[in-house]
């Protein structure tokens, strides 16, 4: 019996309804973020299918979740650059033209986590894809796909004027674009 009286299998039943619970909010407000709709923050419970108190037991504020949101957004992108099947040239590739389209797929949600989210979150996120980048240079750069002479500081810089530029007519297109000069310029030639 655990301290609270319940059984080792109930503690675990309850944990796993706890993280369904944070996984639907999640994805909740997301989809509200994502559409820049202007919801109460009580209201994320119902989208979720929760009770107003499993949304603040989770997320005190609108803020905590919206930074959730973000980091759980970032942590996919990352994972999906370390897809062992690709070889380190590939896993660049497909990571710097994943991170357009999902900055094209996700402009909205982009928009409004930078309005919600702490600038400190914003920094760990920022943290954790510079790493990412800079582990997947220097694999691409070890097996000769690229050169090895590009700081990890140039490729976020593109990415981060990408990520800047949301409101240009031709953003899309243009940001497409952009991935396609920086691969083109870190191949050895």
């Amino acid at each position: 019996m655990s301290t609270r009286g319940l059984s080792v299998a109930e503690a675990r039943a309850l944990r796993a309804d706890a993280r369904r619970n944070r996984e639907a909010i999640i994805a909740a407000a997301r989809q509200v973020f994502d559409r820049d709709e202007q919801l109460r923050f009580d209201d994320f419970a119902a989208r979720a299918g929760v009770g107003v108190g499993t949304l603040y037991r989770h997320f005190p504020t609108r803020e905590a979740l919206a930074a959730a949101v973000y980091e759980g957004e970032v942590a996919a992108l990352c994972q999906e650059a370390r897809d062992p099947e690709r070889s380190a040239g590939e896993s660049l590739d497909a990571f710097l033209r994943g991170f357009v389209e999902y900055m094209v797929a996700n402009a909205g949600l982009a928009r409004a986590l930078a309005a919600v989210v702490d600038p400190a979150v914003l920094a760990d996120g920022g943290i954790e894809l510079e790493s990412t980048v800079a582990d997947l240079l220097a694999r691409a750069a070890s097996d000769g796909t690229i050169r090895s002479d590009v700081p990890v500081g140039a490729v976020m810089i593109v990415l981060h004027g990408i990520g800047s530029a949301t409101d240009r007519p031709d953003w899309a297109s243009e940001s497409r674009g952009a991935v396609e000069l920086l691969l083109a310029g870190l191949r050895k030639t």
